[in-house]
């Protein structure tokens, strides 16, 4: 039931926004406007400090359904929702590069049975396993991307698993942020078909292939332990 908190709680703001488009709460924001705006008249500057800002915010952990709405807002739905895709796993990259950096011997300590666990389950097919987590609508993708950098997974294939993944929640914002900027409830409703859509694929993944390999380890890792002998 928690793993459709979440889900809901997006249907929800997304219906109310629907609802506020419709008794004109917005005033009259266009995305012609912001776009002549931001970029065509300031372009120079306006894509570096985007680029490198959307990158630094989604490495630090900033949400990323925030950075699709702004695209969307910016670029129109799928435009916006493939342009923040690549900014977001750019930001992953990002944080997983300073974590393997960094090294952090003592969290490696703390936490080696779960590195060992994640290893085991995400090294082989790592992109496609990613992918599927990446799908799913609940937990961190800051420590999604802190796990990935610990457990030595390679960058490439995360990378690859991650943008995929987050293309669906990606265009689900971006479309909202483009029914604000246009007043279209159209794009909203888009935003609510792709929200049940992509829910149900990621609920799936997970319970046919990635929770039956985590038990697997899980009763591979207690036979293990089972055989040692006691000191």
């Amino acid at each position: 039931m928690k793993s459709l908190l979440k889900p809901l709680l997006l249907a929800l703001a997304l219906g109310l926004a629907f609802f506020s488009i419709h008794l004109g709460w917005w005033g009259p924001v266009t995305e012609d406007v912001l776009l002549q705006r931001l970029f065509a008249q300031h372009w120079t500057v306006a894509w570096p400090v985007f680029i490198v800002g959307s990158v630094v915010y989604t490495a630090l952990g900033g949400p990323r359904q925030v950075l699709a709405l702004s695209c969307g807002i910016l670029f129109g739905g799928l435009n916006g929702a493939l342009i923040g895709t690549l900014l977001t796993g750019l930001g992953a990259l990002l944080t997983m590069f300073a974590v393997q950096r960094l090294s952090l011997v003592w969290v490696r300590k703390r936490y080696e049975r779960k590195i060992a666990l994640i290893k085991a389950v995400l090294a082989e097919d790592t992109w496609i396993w990613v992918c599927v987590i990446r799908l799913m609508p609940v937990g961190s993708n800051l420590v999604t991307n802190i796990a990935a950098a610990l457990s030595d997974l390679r960058l490439s294939s995360v990378f690859l698993g991650s943008l995929p993944g987050y293309l669906p929640q990606m265009m689900i914002f971006s479309f909202a942020g483009a029914g604000f900027a246009l007043h279209d409830g159209s794009k909203l409703w888009i935003s609510l078909g792709l929200l049940v859509c992509s829910t149900a694929l990621g609920l799936y993944l997970y319970h046919h292939g990635f929770k039956q390999r985590l038990r697997r380890y899980k009763i591979e890792h207690a036979n293990d332990d089972a055989q040692q002998p006691v000191v």
